[in-house]
């Protein structure tokens, strides 16, 4: 049986069609996979960019009630109560709503080309960190800043929907650094 396989593959005459094509197919499942990294990175990108901004966004928002504090001193945004106590002022904004806006989003938060589903956006969670209320050492301490994270779900465009949606976290910072 191996000699009749040796012999076969020794011959000088033959066609070579079957291998032309295997080396096609190859070439057009490799070029696929790299075609889906590409798609994968431009949308997380995108997402992250958006994401970046909408925080960013809402760090600016509190700037009129940082800026009392910073005015005076180094602190974060914080006002005086009734009671003669000091209480954190800042809030989060519409992170959601600016989103949508810059991406196209429906209400859901999904992104749709036709009638399929490009990708989705879940789960958001903003922490936002104060700067501390007169700190003593100004150059070490913590700036006002907001932390985001959100869960993007991208489902894959091929494999003929037999392959789960690839899910990934996308974080980001911003932070609120005064000019002077």
């Amino acid at each position: 049986m191996e000699i009749g396989i040796l012999k076969k593959l020794s011959e000088k005459h033959g066609n070579a069609l079957p291998f032309a094509c295997a080396i096609v197919i190859c070439l057009l499942l490799f070029s696929s996979v790299i075609m889906e990294y590409i798609r994968l990175t431009v949308i997380s990108n995108g997402v992250r960019n958006a994401l970046q901004a909408a925080v960013i966004s809402v760090c600016t928002e509190n700037y009129g009630k940082t800026y009392n504090g910073l005015r005076e001193g180094y602190s974060g945004g914080y006002y005086m109560t009734k009671n003669g106590e000091w209480q954190e002022n800042f809030d989060l904004g519409d992170i959601y709503g600016e989103i949508d806006n810059l991406l196209g989003l429906d209400d859901s938060h999904t992104k749709k080309s036709g009638s399929s589903m490009e990708y989705s956006l879940s789960g958001l969670s903003v922490s936002i960190h104060n700067a501390p209320f007169a700190p003593t050492d100004i150059n070490r301490s913590n700036k006002f800043a907001a932390d985001a994270k959100i869960t993007l779900q991208v489902p894959f465009s091929f494999g003929w929907g037999t392959l789960p949606p690839i899910k990934m976290t996308i974080h980001t910072t911003a932070t609120y650094a005064e000019k002077f």
